[in-house]
Formats: structure tokens, sequence, C-alpha cells
């Protein structure tokens, strides 16, 4: 096959990441070498792959806030706030919804990259659901984000690719090579990052068993129901209860009665269910949802 070297060198430059794992298209870490034969595999469809962002440094080349609902218009707004500040960013059409990417020149603290994406979040009021990198501090591996342009050498993909300003998909040649000629610089960055102010955690009562099944299924919306009955999108039983809080804060349900119904999801997908810290990590997910 015609290894189109270029174009897959900068594929690689611009998404960077952990060499030593990565992520499986199914949902799992594979812990093997990531070289630029990875990246290659990926857009010649042989193996589709996510990078975890944080290197052991505490560093990243990118960062990417997924909207996982099927809404242009806070993708392209979040792209706005992020413009104003001189902040260069692309918008990937996903299964669900939308990812928007922020490259960097080099790499940057993590800490930098998350807060200026969570800034721009909270200029245009949109919710920040899943920020990558979600760590500033490397602990574990983390999570990973499937790469956009699966197969993209191949045959142009249905979905996961790059959009222009009208909506319409960029070529993978054109899209890595404007890319890299427009990546951030750390300078421009920081000042968006320092203007994040941490959301304070919500405080509810969380003595209150796990709803039961019917009743829950009875209560909820149309959406929340949905991920209530049919669980995880592709494996990440943790994103999932995510998603399901907020779906749960934006039908103005309360925090306790959100606690109880996650309980019940969580049992039904067994993501934190017998773990000893099992309530403390669904609590904390609440706490950070619902928090101002």
């Amino acid at each position: 096959m015609n290894d189109r070297s270029d174009v897959v060198k900068d594929f690689a430059s611009l998404f960077a990441g952990r060499t030593d794992a990565y992520g499986s298209w199914e949902g799992g870490c594979v812990k093997e070498p990531v070289t630029q034969l990875r990246y290659l595999r990926h857009l010649w469809a042989q193996e589709y792959i996510g990078i975890y962002p944080l290197t052991d440094d505490n560093m990243v080349y990118w960062g990417c806030s997924d909207i996982d609902v099927n809404d242009i218009d806070q993708a392209r707004n979040l792209q706005t706030a992020l413009h104003i500040k001189d902040v260069q960013s692309w918008v990937e059409k996903t299964i669900k919804g939308f990812h928007v990417w922020v490259f960097a020149d080099k790499a940057v603290d993590a800490w930098v990259m998350r807060r200026a994406l969570l800034a721009a979040h909270a200029a245009v009021r949109v919710p920040a659901r899943e920020v990558n990198p979600k760590q500033e501090l490397a602990s574990g591996y983390g999570n990973y984000v499937r790469l956009p342009y699966p197969g993209a050498l191949f045959e142009s993909p249905a979905h996961r690719y790059m959009m222009d300003s009208h909506d319409n998909p960029i070529d993978i040649d054109v899209f890595v090579t404007t890319a890299i000629a427009k990546r951030t610089v750390r300078e421009k960055l920081l000042p968006l990052a320092e203007l994040y102010v941490p959301k304070q955690p919500a405080v509810f009562n969380e003595d209150v068993p796990a709803m039961a099944y019917e009743v829950a299924k009875e209560m909820l919306n149309p959406y929340a129901k949905k991920i209530f009955i049919s669980g995880p999108n592709e494996g990440d039983r943790s994103l999932a209860l995510v998603r399901l809080a907020y779906r749960l804060r934006s039908d103005g349900i309360a925090a306790e009665t959100a606690y109880s119904i996650i309980r019940r999801a969580d049992i039904r997908w067994g993501k934190f269910y017998l773990r000893p810290d099992g309530e403390k990590h669904l609590a904390k997910i609440i706490a950070d949802v619902y928090g101002e």
C-alpha cells in the first residue's frame, strides 16, 4: 500500500500523546508502543485507535471537547469563544455529535489546555460534559479519545471527519496541512486558561437508596430514558453515567433524585457497583454535574 508518509507524519504529530499504550476502538487499553505505524494502520482502516493525551511529564499536544448531542450550534459557539481569544480550533463530526479540537505547536501543560477549554465552555454556556485532557496530572492511563479520519486513506469516512465553516467534510490532506500551519502557541492558551473559575461542587443528601428500575423509567424524559435503558455507548460506563447525570439536570431533576437514579443505573451497568468506594464515585459525579 502507498504509505502516504507525509500525511501520516503530520497526522501523528497533531495527535501525539502517550507512547506506551493506546485505546482500542471497542473500548479498553492496549499496552503496546504507539509508533507512526499505528497511525498509518488507523488511516488505512487496519486498526482504529484512540490516543491518551497526557505524556509522562503532564504535558499534552492537543485538547478535545466532546459535544455528545447532535447540536452543531454548541460546537460552533465553543469554536467562536476560542476564536475570540485567537485560538484555532477544529470541529469533528462524530457518530452522535461533535468534537472540538485544539492543537498546540509544542507540548503544553495539561492544566493549561484543560482550563482553556473549560473557560471557553463557560463563556458560551456550553455544558462541559467531557473535556480532554480530563486530568491535569498523570494518574494511571487516564482517558483516551478515538482519532478522527478512520480509514481515510482507504475511503472517505462516513463520520469522524473535520468540517469546514459550511459543515462540509474537509479532506484529510487539507486538514493536516492547514492544522499543522495553524497550531496554537501556549501564549494564546494561557490567558484563556487563567479565566477559568472552578465550579463549586453541589451538596446534597447522599443517604438515599437506588431508585427502583420501573419507577425511574416512568419518571424520565425520552432522552434520559434511552440512556437509562440502553446503557453505555461503546462500552464506556463512566461516561454514560456522566451523560445521564447531565441529562437529569437539564430535565430539572433534583440532585438527590438524580443520585438515586444513577445508583440504579450503576447497579444495572456494573461500573462502581460493589466497589468499596463505589458510592463515593457516584456522589462525585452528581456533585460535579450539579455544581455551580
